[in-house]
């Protein structure tokens, strides 16, 4: 009867244990999948941005420390969910000069909020950025974009804030936004839009 019990209680234990190891290798792979995502666009930079993203790394931050790191949960700006996966990303006031064109949008689907006000960052928006799909606070303001701002961002259906002020952005003000229902706040001052604000916005 013991022995049995016992075969039970081993057998119970194996299959939690292959459970866990089963359910945590798709969490290490995303894990992984994000950081060489967000290293690609970290290459797309300036050399300067490169030292302020020092901690952008895979390699093991110290001699002691033999065990890689595996995802991106420790970088600088960089913060994950309960799951490991990238949800908050804050390079505000850090000197980062570069272009949105690499960045990982489709890579980082549980993204909800960017803030990257007050740097050196050009460029346009790209269209992609609707794939961030559950992004709720975005902050662009005091750089250098430049560009229309893309309707694509009317689909980010629980975005609240949305920060686009101080740039160089230009043509008309996109309808589009007016189907934001969560937003909150809007700031696009000091930028080279005309025409007037849709009544969609209302």
């Amino acid at each position: 009867m013991g022995t049995h019990t016992c075969n039970r209680v081993t057998s119970l234990v194996f299959l939690v244990l292959f459970a866990s190891l089963h359910s945590s290798l798709p969490l290490a792979s995303a894990s992984s999948e994000e950081a060489n995502a967000l290293l690609k666009w970290k290459s797309s930079l300036q050399n300067k941005s490169q030292s302020v993203l020092s901690s952008w790394t895979l390699l093991p931050h110290n001699a002691t420390n033999s065990k890689p790191s595996t995802g991106p949960c420790t970088w600088f700006g960089v913060s994950c969910n309960a799951q490991g996966s990238v949800a908050r990303m804050n390079l505000s006031v850090s000197g980062i000069s570069g272009t949105l064109d690499e960045f990982p949008f489709m890579s980082l689907p549980d993204l909800t909020h960017v803030d990257f006000c007050i740097n050196n960052m050009s460029g346009v928006i790209p269209p992609q950025i609707s794939y961030l799909s559950k992004l709720v606070y975005l902050d662009f303001s005091i750089n250098q974009f430049f560009g229309t701002i893309p309707p694509e961002i009317g689909l980010l259906q629980h975005l609240e804030i949305l920060h686009l002020a101080e740039n160089h952005f230009n043509g008309s003000f996109p309808q589009e936004i007016g189907q934001l229902k969560s937003l909150k706040e809007l700031d696009m001052y000091t930028n080279n839009l005309e025409g007037p604000i849709p009544a969609s916005v209302g």
